[in-house]
C-alpha cells in the first residue's frame, strides 16, 4: 500500500515541477527582453508574450545567437554554442512536461489499497522498424519527477549564467561590430 504521505509528496513534486518549469520560460523571456530592450525603454515589455514555449526556445535562442554574430562580445562564440546546445536540452524538457501534464494517471488499487500511480500518455506510437506500438507508460512517483528536475538542474543553471552574461556584455555597441560596420540584432514585430 502506498501511504498518504507518498501521495502527498508526488503531488508537491509535479506542483514544483510546473513552477520550475514556468521560471525556465520566463528566464527565456528575460533573456529575450534583454536583448530587445537593454536598456527597459518599453516596460512593461510586449513582445514574447505570445509564443508558444517551443516558438520562444526557437526565438530567443536565434536571438542570442545573432547578438554574438553582430558584436565582438568576448567569448560570444563559446556563449553561441552554449545557447545552441541548450536549445535541445529545453525542447526535450517541454516534451516531457507536455506529456506530464497531458497524460492520463491510473490508480493501482487492490485489496481496497492504493498501491501507487502510472503516467500514461494517451497517444500510442508506432516503432518503425518493427510496427509494434509503444506506450509511453511510468511509474508515476515524486522521485521520478525529482529525477527530471535533478537531470536538467545543469541545464538551468547554465541558463541563467547567460542570463547574467548579457548583463555583463551590455552595452552591446561598447564591443563594436564583428564586420566593422554596424548591425542591428533582429527584431520581433509587434
Amino acid at each position: 500500500m502506498i501511504s498518504e504521505d507518498k501521495i502527498v509528496a508526488t503531488h508537491q513534486a509535479l506542483g514544483e515541477f510546473v513552477v520550475i518549469f514556468q521560471w525556465v520560460e520566463n528566464l527565456y523571456r528575460q533573456i529575450g527582453w534583454f536583448i530587445l530592450d537593454p536598456e527597459r525603454k518599453d516596460w512593461p515589455p510586449i513582445k514574447l508574450r505570445r509564443e508558444t514555449n517551443c516558438q520562444l526556445i526557437d526565438k530567443v535562442t536565434d536571438m542570442f545567437v545573432s547578438l554574438t554574430q553582430t558584436y565582438a562580445l568576448d567569448n560570444g562564440d563559446e556563449k553561441a554554442k552554449d545557447i545552441l546546445e541548450l536549445k535541445g536540452h529545453f525542447h526535450e524538457l517541454r516534451r516531457y512536461r507536455n506529456r506530464v501534464l497531458h497524460s492520463t494517471y491510473v490508480e493501482l488499487n487492490g485489496g481496497g489499497e492504493v498501491h501507487g500511480y502510472i503516467r500514461s500518455n494517451p497517444d500510442v506510437g508506432v516503432d518503425p522498424e518493427t510496427g509494434d506500438l509503444i506506450f509511453d507508460q511510468e511509474d508515476f512517483t515524486a522521485e521520478a519527477i525529482y529525477s527530471k528536475i535533478r537531470e536538467y538542474g545543469d541545464y538551468m543553471l547554465r541558463l541563467n549564467l547567460l542570463h547574467v552574461q548579457l548583463v555583463h556584455w551590455a552595452p552591446f555597441a561598447l564591443h563594436g561590430s564583428k564586420t566593422g560596420a554596424y548591425q542591428s540584432v533582429p527584431q520581433l514585430k509587434r
